[in-house]
């Protein structure tokens, strides 16, 4: 499901349960987008990450290693001189907004406290980490400057404000959330309605309650049927306390994530013991897809390359082949020519003779060269044969090489389609080195590696070796 305040609600109360009371014991941060806390707490060391990549954003516990950077960017070395030893206190998020929060205890060189706060603003591309303390901002991964115009300037000194507030109905006003429904219609369907006019809601949640709700009460959304104030208790109910059942759900062609286990089928659920696992294990496939992604569109574009270089080649070839379609027609004419050397007379444009080749000798014109004489003609069809002759017996071999490249290069687009490790993708630019698509780093010592082993399967007592890539 996308990030909603209803995900990062149960999120930030299950990493509560985690690291609440635990030492921030080292800071790294990988990238521009990701922080990485190593917290030790109850004798188990957690690393909390928290990534405000438009695509991957996020805030829990992760498995994951990723490795620091030579050099500690800044806002890393603002968290370290805050952070470093800091306890955490809680992690809670704000109801209906998608922002979690982390209040610590820090403590300065001379043993000071003081509590501070990390802001985990998941909103997509405004999603953004700042470090808080008495509602003044210390610092954040993304600042926008002192800029005036900006409606919620992000800025060292400045003062920390939440998100403007979306003008949708806060369901634990039952008042409020009641008289909305004053204005339901039935045509946009309740789950859209809900969607559309409550806070905190994906309409992935949405459309889950209101088939739960249904399912529980075996009833329809039909507005006419709907009782209002138990459909509201029953929101309510599951916005607070739901069934958690993490899962990761795929229909085929697109994957996702919730925090409960969806009504309504999909072809692949892979269920998990926690909330943070299920999101963990779920950005981090969504990484890797990406990075493998990458590297199969990098190596599709090479050969892609390659093949409209050989294919222009393969157009090239057959051009002078269709120039030489007419190599046997000249060989005649030549012939033709010396076998009626003795009528054909000199300067003439046409020679008209019987072509003895063809039943019946039907008359032919045969076109000449008016300054030559016949003899020169015949000679000139006989090295215009002879050098048509060549051609064909060299663009015949080309032509055989282009084609068995063009279907070679086929396989090596099944190979890319295949890959699925790093050695995987190492055999390939390995092959495409060879064929010379790839330049060698000549550059330092070529570092040996194990060459990778086709995949294994037996059936029936038979070893079965299946290789993914030519070099397998």
């Amino acid at each position: 499901m996308p990030q909603d305040a209803f995900t990062i609600y149960h999120t930030a109360r299950e990493l509560d349960q985690i690291v609440s009371g635990g030492k921030i014991e080292r800071i790294n941060q990988p990238d521009k987008n990701s922080v990485e806390f190593f917290v030790r707490n109850n004798n188990k060391n957690h690393t909390l990450t928290v990534n405000v990549n438009a695509d991957y954003a996020r805030v829990c516990v992760s498995n994951a290693k990723s490795e620091a950077p030579v050099e500690a960017p800044s806002f890393c070395m603002l968290l370290r001189k805050h952070l470093q030893r800091a306890t955490i206190d809680r992690v809670y998020a704000i109801k209906y907004e998608r922002i979690a929060v982390i209040d610590l205890t820090c403590r300065d060189e001379l043993g000071t406290p003081s509590k501070k706060s990390l802001y985990c603003e998941i909103m997509g591309k405004y999603s953004n980490l700042t470090l808080v303390e008495s509602n003044v901002i210390l610092g954040a991964i993304k600042t926008t400057g002192m800029d005036q115009n900006i409606e919620r300037p992000i800025y060292v000194g400045g003062i920390y404000s939440l998100p403007k507030p979306q003008d949708k109905v806060d369901p634990s006003d039952l008042k409020s959330f009641e008289n909305l429904f004053n204005e339901y219609d039935n045509s946009i369907g309740l789950s859209n309605f809900i969607f559309e006019s409550v806070k905190g809601l994906s309409f992935f949640t949405a459309e889950d309650i209101v088939n739960k709700y249904c399912l529980k009460n075996g009833t329809s959304a039909d507005i006419k049927q709907l009782n209002i104030k138990d459909f509201m208790r029953f929101f309510n109910d599951y916005y607070d306390n739901p069934e958690i059942s993490p899962v990761i759900f795929s229909n085929g062609t697109k994957s996702d994530f919730s925090v409960v286990e969806p009504l309504s089928e999909y072809s692949e659920i892979i269920r998990f013991s926690s909330i943070n696992r299920a999101i963990d294990e779920y950005f981090q496939n969504k990484q890797n897809n990406q990075v493998l992604n990458v590297k199969k569109r990098r190596l599709n574009d090479t050969v892609r390359a390659f093949e409209k270089k050989t294919e222009k080649k393969l157009q090239i070839v057959n051009e002078k082949l269709r120039q030489c379609e007419n190599m046997e027609q000249n060989s005649a004419y030549g012939q033709l020519i010396i076998a009626y050397l003795y009528k054909i007379k000199d300067g003439v444009k046409y020679a008209e003779v019987e072509d003895y080749n063809k039943p019946d000798y039907p008359l032919i014109r045969i076109p000449m060269d008016d300054t030559l004489t016949a003899k020169q003609n015949a000679e000139k069809y006989f090295k215009k044969y002879d050098k048509q002759k060549k051609t064909v017996r060299a663009v015949t071999e080309q032509l055989k090489e282009l084609k068995e490249t063009l279907d070679y290069l086929k396989t090596i687009y099944s190979e890319i389609d295949q890959a699925e490790s790093e050695s995987d993708f190492a055999d390939i630019t390995d092959e495409l080195t060879i064929l010379g698509l790839i330049k060698q780093n000549k550059c330092g010592k070529k570092e040996k590696r194990k060459v990778s082993a086709p995949r294994r399967f037996v059936y029936m007592d038979h070893e079965i070796l299946v290789g993914r890539n030519n070099i397998q």
